[in-house]
């Protein structure tokens, strides 16, 4: 306790000293006790303190005297701004148009004190918060992790998938040559099925296991052919209006979306919607990339990640339906990921980034946080499923892989024990 007071105090003074404005400028510090019962469910925001309205937050500085024990997964503490929902006229400053800011973040898997600390300053709240009651918040969330499942019965990379994490599916890819190679997952094991009717590589797909969409890839040139899958056998529908490999995709059968890519045309790395019976040209996005993945449906799509021609990128753009919106980037930079969720919860996993990796990021529809790394570092590989329950399979390390991994959260309410004492500093005007 001696330790945390004396930091507290330390903190404090180096404020005073920073702020000497005393009629202006005021330095709160408090101590909150939160235990383990006061989470639940995948997510919990605890408030740490109240701003009057019309304040400037200078500085806040948190303080972990002990952790939770970790349970069966583990918690992630973000500390941020939280304001009141978006609201029109002069109320927000337009850099303020947003729900939380979350300005630090500390994993609170390994016990132990930890410290935190993040700014906010009164030129990036452009001179205010807003006319409304702001919180300093804690915001709690479970992140998942990564377990081997049975392999694929053949390594193979650059494939494709879609489904879910019990009713999955895998289609395409190379093994040293062009393959056809269909498989269908249990939610255990693998199993083989009828193979594409046109093999090839750096293919996409979206839909489900029993109503499933293949479309574009290599055969050792572009190619825009469409297959779909009725759980049993492939079927030729109506191809891309431009052949490309390289692409990414989500969506279902009948409502699909394809963009990104690589390829000889010009315009190659656009924007396809597919009806269930043939592509329609739509948008571009803001940055036309290959080797990109991709989450969610033709009406919320989620695009990250990706080649420029000269390095990895870390772009994200969010799709409505109609047009593309640059959003935040993720952590690090790469290409040849597995993408899979939605877009307010998707997951980005492994990639190509000066060799394979085995990195993780979850998106909340706002921002990039990190998870749990994959057991193997892999890239051109498929995720399928949600940010709760997902699945890869296949890609390359050092070799053609056929390794399933499955993807799980536990709730806030598994942490088996324990309590946080979070001594909080925090100096606004």
């Amino acid at each position: 306790m001696a330790i945390a007071e004396d930091y507290l105090k330390k903190i404090k003074n180096q404020l005073l000293t920073e702020y000497d404005t005393p009629d202006e400028t005021v330095v709160v510090s408090k101590q909150i006790s939160i235990d383990y019962t006061d989470l639940q469910g995948l997510t919990s925001e605890i408030t740490l303190a109240t701003l009057p309205e019309d304040s400037v937050l200078m500085h806040s500085q948190v303080y972990v005297q002990t952790v939770f024990s970790e349970g069966a997964g583990y918690c992630r503490m973000s500390v941020g701004l939280g304001t009141d929902e978006w609201q029109t006229g002069d109320d927000y400053p337009p850099t303020y148009n947003y729900r939380k800011l979350l300005f630090d973040e500390l994993e609170l898997s390994v016990a132990g004190s930890n410290d935190m600390q993040g700014d906010i300053s009164s030129y990036s709240a452009n001179k205010r918060l807003n006319k409304h009651m702001n919180t300093l918040v804690a915001y709690f969330s479970i992140g998942g992790v990564w377990t081997a499942s049975n392999d694929l019965n053949t390594a193979r990379n650059a494939l494709a998938g879609c489904g879910t994490q019990t009713s999955g599916l895998s289609f395409g890819g190379y093994t040293s040559t062009y393959v056809t190679t269909t498989e269908e997952y249990d939610g255990t094991s693998w199993t083989a099925g009828n193979g594409l009717n046109t093999a090839r590589r750096y293919l996409a797909g979206c839909g489900t296991q029993t109503s499933g969409l293949s479309f574009g890839g290599s055969t050792g040139s572009d190619s825009a052919v469409t297959e779909e899958y009725d759980g049993t056998s492939w079927t030729a529908s109506n191809a891309l209006n431009v052949a490309c490999y390289y692409l990414a995709g989500c969506g279902i059968l009948t409502a699909g979306l394809k963009f990104g890519g690589a390829g000889s045309a010009t315009g190659v790395s656009g924007v396809e919607e597919y009806d269930g019976t043939s592509w329609s040209v739509v948008n571009d996005m803001n940055e036309l990339t290959a080797q990109l993945s991709g989450c969610g449906t033709q009406t919320a799509g989620l695009g990250f990640g990706g080649w420029s021609g000269s390095d990895d990128r870390y772009t994200t753009e969010e799709y409505d339906g109609t047009a593309w919106t640059l959003a935040n980037n993720m952590i690090g930079n790469r290409s040849q990921t597995a993408g899979l969720g939605l877009q307010t919860s998707g997951i980005c996993a492994g990639g190509m980034h000066s060799g394979s990796i085995s990195t993780s990021e979850e998106y909340d529809g706002n921002s990039w946080s990190s998870t749990n790394d994959l057991n193997t570092a892999r890239r051109e590989f498929p995720g399928v499923g949600s940010q709760s329950a997902g699945m890869a399979c296949g890609g390359y390390s050092t070799t053609y892989s056929a390794s399933t991994e499955e993807y799980n959260k536990s709730s806030l309410s598994d942490l088996t024990q324990g309590s946080l004492e979070l001594y909080v500093t925090y100096t606004y005007q």
